[in-house]
């Protein structure tokens, strides 16, 4: 069922019908109840799972947008100046991708040989006060890193057959309690014989 589903009311259609749910919603501002309860936690199940996972269709590879750059003597040669510098005692600071959800490893850009296995650099994710209002960066010691990351991905059609199905179950254990006036622990019991009637059509 999850691999035909294209769009955020197709999800959550297949999230009520786990539950037993008789009705369906057109979208999920079409003003019902069901829609109502879906459209406070669609957003943030589906983001934590994007974010908590190791997806690979949401990992993105982007090279980092320098900042701010540490005085060339370093800080010992210079007053710190926020605005100008980035936090100490960082080198660089770069721009947070904005459908990032969690950077998971800066490395340097690779040289003129092919390493196999690049050394991941050391880096943070701060808020710089020297912007008003705060801006959230990524500061590390290199000057020209490529940062990976997991992105929120929002199109359904982009995501893989598990991380779907996964997203359907999670949001069918949150609305259950509400609409069916199921406990978890029944809605996980219907998740399980859905997978082993999936794993039968897979192996017949």
């Amino acid at each position: 069922m999850a691999t035909s589903l294209k769009s955020p009311s197709d999800v959550v259609n297949d999230a009520l019908r786990r539950i037993g749910y008789k009705l369906r919603v057109a979208s999920l501002e079409d003003g019902s109840e069901a829609s109502g309860l879906a459209l406070d936690i669609y957003g943030q199940t589906r983001d934590t799972m994007l974010r908590d996972g190791d997806w690979m269709f949401a990992q993105r590879e982007v090279v980092g947008t320098q900042l701010k750059a540490a005085p060339p003597g370093g800080y010992f040669d210079a007053s710190w100046d926020p605005v100008t510098y980035p936090p100490q005692p960082w080198g660089f600071s770069f721009g947070y991708p904005e459908d990032c959800l969690k950077v998971r490893a800066v490395r340097p850009q690779p040289g003129f040989l092919i390493d196999m296995a690049p050394t991941p650099t050391l880096f943070n994710v701060v808020n710089d006060n020297g912007y008003t209002p705060a801006r959230r960066v990524i500061v590390a010691n290199t000057p020209t890193p490529v940062i990976i990351y997991a992105a929120r991905v929002t199109d359904p059609q982009s995501w893989s057959v598990d991380f779907t199905e996964s997203l359907c179950a999670a949001l069918a254990r949150r609305l259950a309690p509400s609409l069916a006036n199921l406990q978890v622990e029944q809605v996980e019991a219907q998740d399980e014989g859905i997978s082993r009637q999936m794993a039968v059509r897979e192996t017949g």
